[in-house]
């Protein structure tokens, strides 16, 4: 893009943003769009113009509407033509019909969608980067209603997404049985939205003949925890093995390992073809003075307004100071979130910051929240009842908001500098198809420097894939240096191999040297470690330190715990308290680093976020599998932690209700419903969903907020 073309886009924004437009004004700016588009390397800025026109289509005149309207058709944005204008031509009608989807109610889509539709759809593989607003996932819907699969499988990156997808999905339920925990029935035809976690810990699969990799970039993310690209990796590696047939997507990525298309068939394609566009404002950022200036700037925006936040933390800290400073006449006192109030004050803290938030229309979002609150609260702000919501990069990644304006009040994911391509995803945010063609970015940083992006596979190339990666492999699809870097893996008898794979995703070295430590001190640790049912307090403890120090990644604290001894503590004081609520209470009253019930709440959250819902009890299982083989070989009886893990992932309620909190049914909600259940040792999820349908809610003591819940759950 040349210097004298972007002083001539200037010019023409700069006339857009008049209130007003002459006819000529008009036939200036449509004749540039029109040239600029016949130009690839400029074309992008057309459309942004285009898309300008568009949103303030009220102040062109009706003499030129026919103009607009072909410049609309002639760079492929037809669901923005609008039928009922007179200033829609028959040909111009006819193009929008060609584009209307064969499969979807009411659907038009543009003309990039539907080429890579039309590619998917005759056999073609494609791998696509394209920008937040492009629509990708309106493909994956296309895909599914196009019933030319019987069995899909659709990974995503968090259980966010696995439930935005399956509400999305829910109205192909008669066509596919809708699969999105392990304890659910295969049928004829199935659709599976999993995160990598959950597939590969699936015993046994249906025939899968296409698959789906949502955020495709997370294969060798940076910022990602090594665990979470181990399984990526080995979920993409094990569906390849499955089918060549497959739609990866993603965001602003340049390029992907050389000969991967040609050697699996497929096709990338990078497209920066974009549905709405958006201004970015720097804010000179005063650092004495950040908040206030922060708060004065969302006292003037009125629409739907995401803020980005770097950590839980700050994003609580800023929503709190938000919510005590802002000019009252931007913050009115609201009765919508009443019910929620009141089952925050009862169930978490009566003095927790997001309360007085939600009396305001604000809220904030992170992903030590529980599930139930963080789906109410998007669902909240996408009606419009929540107006400011504070996030951190779980929002910004992949869950679709109506948010008008984006504020990135922080230029860091945690503790690292974010790179040009968090930025990118970030701003993308701004704007939504269809409702704003227009958003806005406030930044209170300079952008990085602008970079491109290479997303490595690295099961493919194999130059910095880890042991975790390699070990789940056939032989056949090793590289010669990768075969020398697990071959002293392979060949050692300390512990069997298969142990090693089926603890997919822990620490292949870890593992080994926990394995040689029992044999060691095998007496010791066979009084410690062969139980069944609950342990001991030793006995966690023990199984605490062991895997702390062999099983997790080498650092201080992890998730709110410093060491073995102090996360045994923590599970035994969660089993104690029976409820969040008293969980909270507990730190509150005897961690002395602990201060106010913000960050109490926010220890609890993700102590059992982190560590209760998902990493302890899958690392219980690993050392189970380790003490397990090391015993048996000795002809010594070995533990079974099954049960025991099973109750720290359910909270202590049945295992089989944990599985309703991806419906946003809250743990506490689940214990009330348990004495009206039966046969749940069965370990169905669908008939427990079939039980709930058909009881009678009036006979269950429920507060407004859990009706609500329920009932919005039997209504699905």
């Amino acid at each position: 893009m040349n210097y004298l073309v972007h002083q001539e886009f200037d010019k023409i924004k700069s006339i857009i943003s008049k209130d007003q437009l002459t006819i000529e004004e008009c036939f200036k700016i449509f004749s540039w769009v029109n040239r600029i588009s016949q130009d690839k390397e400029n074309y992008p800025l057309a459309q942004d113009i285009l898309l300008r026109c568009l949103d303030k289509h009220y102040i062109i005149p009706g003499d030129v509407k026919p103009i607009l309207f072909d410049l609309v058709e002639k760079l492929g944005y037809f669901p923005y033509l609008d039928l009922k204008d007179h200033s829609v031509s028959a040909k111009m009608a006819l193009h929008y019909e060609f584009y209307r989807s064969d499969n979807l109610h009411n659907v038009i889509m543009h003309k990039e969608q539907a080429e890579i539709y039309d590619k998917i759809i005759s056999g073609k593989s494609v791998i696509l980067s394209a920008p937040t607003s492009f629509g990708k996932s309106l493909i994956i819907e296309e895909i599914v209603a196009s019933k030319r699969f019987d069995n899909i499988v659709i990974i995503v990156p968090t259980l966010a997404l696995v439930d935005e997808i399956r509400q999305k999905l829910s109205a192909f339920s008669s066509l596919y049985k809708l699969i999105f925990t392990t304890k659910q029935k295969f049928e004829n035809k199935n659709i599976l939205i999993l995160t990598p976690e959950r597939f590969i810990e699936l015993e046994s699969l249906p025939e899968v003949d296409f698959f789906i990799i949502d955020e495709f970039y997370k294969l060798n993310d940076a910022d990602e925890e090594s665990n979470r690209i181990n399984v990526l990796n080995h979920a993409f590696y094990k569906l390849l093995k499955m089918t060549r047939s497959f739609y990866l997507l993603g965001p602003n990525i340049a390029s992907i390992p050389a000969n991967f298309t040609e050697d699996y068939k497929c096709e990338f394609i990078s497209t920066n073809y974009s549905t709405v566009t958006c201004d970015e404002v720097l804010i000179e950022r005063n650092p004495e003075d950040e908040l206030q200036q922060l708060t004065d700037l969302l006292s003037q925006l009125t629409e739907p307004t995401l803020i980005y936040c770097k950590s839980p933390q700050r994003a609580e800290t800023c929503t709190k100071f938000f919510v005590e400073n802002a000019v009252r006449e931007s913050l009115y006192y609201m009765q919508k979130h009443k019910d929620l109030i009141n089952w925050i004050k009862k169930n978490i803290h009566p003095d927790w910051s997001l309360v007085k938030a939600l009396m305001h229309g604000v809220a904030f979002h992170h992903g030590q929240m529980p599930r139930h609150l963080g789906r109410y609260i998007v669902s909240e702000f996408n009606k419009g009842t929540i107006t400011y919501l504070f996030c951190t990069s779980t929002l910004i990644e992949g869950i679709n908001t109506v948010a008008k304006n984006v504020v990135v009040f922080d230029n860091k994911k945690g503790r690292k500098l974010f790179s040009y391509f968090d930025y990118r995803n970030i701003c993308g945010r701004s704007g939504r198809m269809g409702q704003h063609f227009l958003g806005k970015v406030f930044t209170f940083y300079p952008p990085p420097e602008k970079s491109d992006v290479h997303v490595d596979f690295p099961w493919y190339t194999q130059v910095a894939a880890s042991s975790e990666i390699l070990i789940q492999m056939d032989d056949d699809d090793l590289k010669p240096d990768s075969v020398q870097k697990i071959k002293e893996f392979k060949n050692q008898q300390d512990l069997d191999v298969e142990v090693i794979k089926r603890n997919s995703n822990v620490s292949v070295s870890g593992q080994i040297s926990l394995a040689r430590k029992l044999k060691d001190e095998i007496n010791k640790y066979h009084e410690l470690l062969a139980w069944s049912g609950y342990p001991t307090y030793k006995q966690l403890v023990t199984c605490c330190e062991l895997i702390w120090e062999f099983l997790c990644p080498p650092q201080g604290q992890i998730s709110g715990v410093s060491s073995g001894r102090q996360l045994a503590y923590y599970v035994n004081q969660y089993y104690k308290a029976g409820s969040t609520g008293d969980f909270v209470r507990k730190i509150l009253s005897k961690d002395r680093y602990v201060r106010t019930v913000d960050e109490a709440v926010q220890k609890a959250m993700t102590i059992i976020r982190t560590w209760f819902d998902f990493k302890l009890p899958k690392l219980l299982l690993a050392l189970e599998q380790i003490q397990k083989d090391v015993f048996q070989s000795r002809g010594m009886r070995a533990g079974d932690y099954k049960f025991f893990a099973s109750r720290i992932e359910s909270g202590f309620c049945h295992p089989i209700l944990s599985s309703l909190q991806e419906f946003g049914i809250p743990t506490s909600v689940s214990r009330r419903l348990e004495p009206f259940l039966t046969d749940l040792d069965n370990d169905d999820l669908d008939d427990v969903i079939r039980q709930i349908r058909r009881l009678d809610l009036a006979k269950i003591n429920l507060d407004p907020f859990e009706l609500k819940l329920l009932n919005d759950f039997i209504n699905i």
